[in-house]
């Protein structure tokens, strides 16, 4: 009876268990901290926009304000958010009224936690894609300066005896 109630926990406990992600961002990118209606601290997580024409103003999201982490070792901050999670991306809007007075709203949409890890730490594939580009355009250069280097020493001009005589006394 014991062996079956242990083996019953253990599937309890793997059921409660769920996965998590962390998602790092800079610490420019925190908003705002300010107290929600049930009296908890939350800071808003700004997100860039990945194309560099949209000149529309960047989505935010919300976490509880003990839930934002700074990282130990950079001028980074973390927060972990479980892996199967939804989040809400909001974003103020300006229009045109009836009147033709700019009227200000908010646009919101939900985005999957693994998608908002991808959107936020976006900055990291874009360095790593110019660095890429460095790397192979240097690689053609030291390519190119190898081969005039190599085609100068072969065209070497031969010094006349009495020039390397010379150079050694």
């Amino acid at each position: 009876m014991k062996q079956k109630t242990k083996e019953q926990t253990m599937e309890q406990v793997e059921k409660n268990k769920f996965s998590e992600i962390t998602i790092k961002f800079g610490k420019g990118m925190l908003g705002k901290t300010f107290t929600g209606k049930d009296g908890h601290e939350y800071t808003s997580v700004k997100v860039p926009n990945q194309d560099p024409n949209d000149h529309r103003l960047w989505e935010s999201f919300v976490l509880r304000a003990n839930h934002i982490h700074e990282n130990q070792f950079g001028k980074g901050m973390w927060a972990k958010l479980p892996a199967d999670g939804h989040t809400t991306l909001r974003r103020a809007v300006k229009s045109i009224g009836e009147d033709g007075k700019p009227v200000w709203d908010t646009e919101s949409r939900t985005v999957s936690n693994k998608e908002l890890k991808g959107m936020v730490e976006a900055y990291k594939n874009q360095n790593r894609d110019t660095q890429k580009v460095s790397r192979e355009s240097m690689k053609k250069k030291l390519d190119a300066k190898v081969a005039e280097v190599a085609k100068n020493l072969s065209v070497e001009t031969k010094l006349s005896p009495s020039k390397s005589k010379e150079m050694a006394i």
